[in-house]
């Protein structure tokens, strides 16, 4: 195959190929969204977006919403690239 392509020498002899980290990257990631621990929602989201945006469409999600109807948020808890985790104050909501 390597010479069908046009090569004359071996590919035997051809430098290995070198990492570029820049192409192994993702370019979107799933992050998981939970009310109280338990999981509510999935959100594609561009890699490396900003930890308040994810945070923003965490919230604004419809299926999270209907989770945290007369609740108090307490906390976010936001891991960047990974999960948003909402916590709650009164009594966690049946599955």
């Amino acid at each position: 195959l390597w010479h069908r392509r046009g090569h004359s020498d071996s590919v035997h002899h051809q430098p290995w190929p070198e990492f570029d980290a820049e192409m192994a990257t993702e370019e979107k990631i799933t992050v998981v969204i939970q009310v109280n621990g338990k999981l509510r929602d999935r959100i594609v989201v561009p890699a490396g977006m900003d930890s308040s945006e994810i945070k923003k469409m965490s919230l604004d999600s419809e299926r999270v919403r209907k989770w945290l109807e007369n609740k108090t948020i307490s906390r976010v808890v936001v891991v960047p690239n990974r999960l948003v985790n909402i916590v709650t104050d009164g009594s966690a909501n049946s599955t």
